[in-house]
């Protein structure tokens, strides 16, 4: 079987210590354990509470937005939340399947403070932030996951961060496409890159985790703290 289509386990709940902004919870996690080496799981096991406090935010999020909106818009944004619900779970059990990453307090104070920045302000600005960042975890996975990096390799991890990248490309599509029928593109361009800036000081945290998993740091600065050309063109 090509490890892109392999069955992604099935989940519980995530423990309130792995929690960003909620702390319910109604069933252990399923761990998913792959086979990278001790160096690798544990940066991995660094990275993901960042990724994670993201996933968790951007369904509740979502749900916020939708319910903001006309059928059509809400319908597709509440299809968003339930798959970044999906997506949280999936990083859950990612780690609890690694080892205990170094005190995580810091990070995700950080990556809290982060992501209740973006729900600040009117539709447009909130839509127009989350296709920056989704479009940057786009990048971000994709550098990870390239041939030869540990995490490509991993039969059990690789589908599961594959599974995330394909979903937030579709995420940025719809974002991208709410934010730009209501605002400028200029101000759209102003509101990503703020959010592109803060994105890269947060994951600066986690330079020796993303060096570890063949992700060079420089490319933070030279390469996600960047917009993508014509994200808000319409």
């Amino acid at each position: 079987m090509d490890h892109r289509d392999a069955p992604i386990p099935s989940l519980g709940a995530a423990p309130p210590s792995r929690r960003c902004f909620t702390t319910a919870v109604v069933a252990p996690v399923e761990p998913i354990r792959g086979s990278l080496s001790d160096r690798a799981a544990t940066a991995l096991a660094v990275l993901l509470p960042i990724l994670g406090c993201g996933e968790e935010a951007a369904g509740l999020a979502f749900s916020d937005l939708a319910d903001r909106e006309d059928q059509a818009a809400a319908t597709a944004l509440r299809c968003v939340a339930a798959e970044e619900r999906v997506h949280d779970g999936l990083i859950q059990a990612l780690a609890a399947g690694l080892p205990a990453p170094p005190d995580q307090r810091r990070a995700r104070a950080l990556s809290r403070r982060f992501h209740l920045e973006l729900g600040r302000g009117d539709a447009a600005v909130r839509l127009a932030r989350i296709a920056a960042l989704d479009s940057a975890v786009c990048l971000l996975l994709s550098r990870l996951l390239r041939p030869g990096t540990p995490l490509s390799a991993d039969a059990a991890i690789a589908p599961i961060l594959r599974r995330i990248a394909r979903d937030e490309a579709r995420h940025v599509r719809i974002t991208r496409s709410l934010a730009v029928s209501r605002m400028r593109e200029a101000s759209l361009k102003t509101a990503g890159i703020a959010v592109r800036e803060r994105l890269v000081a947060l994951l600066s945290e986690a330079g020796d985790a993303f060096d570890t998993l063949s992700f060079d740091p420089r490319w933070l600065v030279t390469d996600v703290a960047r917009l993508p050309d014509g994200l808000y063109r319409r």
